[in-house]
């Protein structure tokens, strides 16, 4: 279950990714996830703001973001993932 205080667009394809998270056990990666600021879809990129400079750093990671970016094209058909800071998610 995602914190209430989490904002986004698409909160059914977000609990899609948390939950294919679960599933295989990327812990680390759904912790983050699950305390970011908010998020976004548009069309088929996924924007994620994280609450702490400690998570971006975390989720950045080469590594880490590439996991991330295929966990979340997997489940979710997005094409990229985008780390973005204090909300600055492009315009609908």
């Amino acid at each position: 279950m995602t914190d209430s205080k989490v904002r986004g667009n698409r909160p059914e394809l977000w609990e899609r990714l948390l939950s294919e998270l679960d599933e295989k056990l990327q812990l680390g990666l759904l912790d983050r996830l699950r305390r970011v600021g908010a998020y976004h879809f548009e069309t088929d990129i996924l924007f994620i703001d994280p609450s702490s400079a400690d998570d971006v750093s975390y989720l950045t990671k080469g590594p880490t973001f590439q996991q991330l970016e295929l966990l979340a094209q997997d489940a979710t058909k997005i094409r990229e993932v985008r780390i973005c800071s204090e909300g600055k998610f492009p315009k609908d």
